[in-house]
């Protein structure tokens, strides 16, 4: 939704005029609001997943029937599902977010994971266009028989940047309630299987590096009680649940982790890149490709070793752990939300004049 809200950001007024449609009654932490205040009509549908089974189709048809749009960009399984059945006379794209056989394995099962996965890539061949949020993620995209575009995920510079000095770091723990002069690791995100958060736990509590460091969780999902018992009764290790302050909390830590199984890019990792504080990360394809942008801050580790996390915690040299960084412009360019969005319209006009023949 981040991304949404922010390729719709920067569109030229000139040439687009977003509206956007949701499913699902909206959880307490909806970014409706953000779009709102951007000028962006958001239509609720409101739909349980019983009623988009049994008229999703006709209600999402009836609703772009009012709207009129020229292009509808759907993001998502049910979306994806609904849009290739509507008989929608505009163009159609969407993007693909993950890797939809490994993430779908883990969100619902190594026996119908995989069919969704099918499913889902089944109704996009019947689109006029695939973005996938990462050229890995593109090439993996492709052995389903698609082909996507890969456009980068971008990061909000005037949101994501780093600490301007000691003092404002030592300002933002002692607001946070941190304590001043540890060395902080955060992990941020949905706690799930995916991620591993207990494996991070774990790891983090053997380490060497925890007998200083303070282990920060932003984030809420269903792996949330299993950290929980995983941490016991440790006084360094907190969980925040939540948060709409993940740009604070980055100035204000030191290391990022990520021990994800699967990404199609980890927008925690560029996140953590752009507020200039190390991140670790498992050696998987997306955490690889933010590497080759950011080498000197980012750091891989092996994933799936129950032993992973601590090793490289543990890795780190003790002047490390504190250091901070100064990104490059051009780093900074290749990740920012203007150049994604600047993409996304391309990538519209593209289609637009492959059906319509208009510029």
């Amino acid at each position: 939704m981040n991304g949404l809200v922010n390729v719709i950001r920067y569109f030229d007024p000139l040439k687009y005029q977003a509206a956007v449609a949701t499913l699902s009654p909206e959880p307490a932490n909806s970014l409706i609001e953000d779009l709102q205040v951007i000028g962006v009509c958001v239509m609720q549908m409101k739909l349980s997943r019983v009623e988009s089974l049994l008229s999703g189709t006709r209600s999402l048809r009836r609703l772009v029937l009012k709207v009129k749009p020229d292009l509808v960009h759907t993001h998502g399984l049910r979306a994806d599902i609904l849009a290739a059945r509507a008989g929608l006379e505009c163009p159609i794209v969407s993007t693909v977010h993950s890797d939809l056989r490994e993430d779908y394995r883990f969100a619902y099962g190594r026996c119908v994971g995989p069919l969704l996965a099918k499913r889902e890539y089944a109704a996009m061949r019947r689109f006029d266009g695939v973005i996938a949020v990462s050229e890995p993620l593109a090439d993996e995209v492709s052995r389903s028989g698609l082909t996507a575009r890969g456009i980068l995920n971008g990061v909000n510079r005037d949101e994501f940047y780093p600490a301007s000095d000691l003092k404002s770091i030592r300002d933002l723990r002692a607001n946070l309630g941190w304590p001043l002069d540890a060395v902080v690791v955060l992990h941020t995100g949905v706690l799930r299987n995916l991620k591993n958060p207990v494996e991070v736990v774990t790891g983090f509590i053997a380490s060497k590096l925890s007998k200083s460091a303070f282990l920060v969780f932003a984030g809420d999902g269903p792996q949330k009680t299993a950290c929980e018992k995983a941490a016991g009764s440790a006084s360094n290790i907190v969980f925040l649940g939540q948060r709409r302050d993940v740009p604070d909390l980055l100035r204000a830590t030191d290391i990022l982790i990520s021990a994800s199984s699967s990404e199609g890019l980890a927008n925690a990792t560029l996140e953590g890149c752009a507020s200039g504080i190390r991140v670790l990360a498992t050696n998987i394809p997306a955490h690889r490709y933010v590497h080759d942008m950011f080498p000197e801050q980012m750091q891989i580790f092996d994933k799936g070793k129950s032993d992973s996390v601590r090793i490289a915690l543990d890795s780190l040299e003790s002047e490390c752990w504190q250091q901070k960084f100064l990104p490059s412009s051009s780093a900074l360019e290749r990740i920012s939300t203007r150049r994604m969005s600047r993409e996304y319209q391309d990538f519209y006009s593209e289609i637009l004049r492959t059906r319509y023949g208009a510029n």
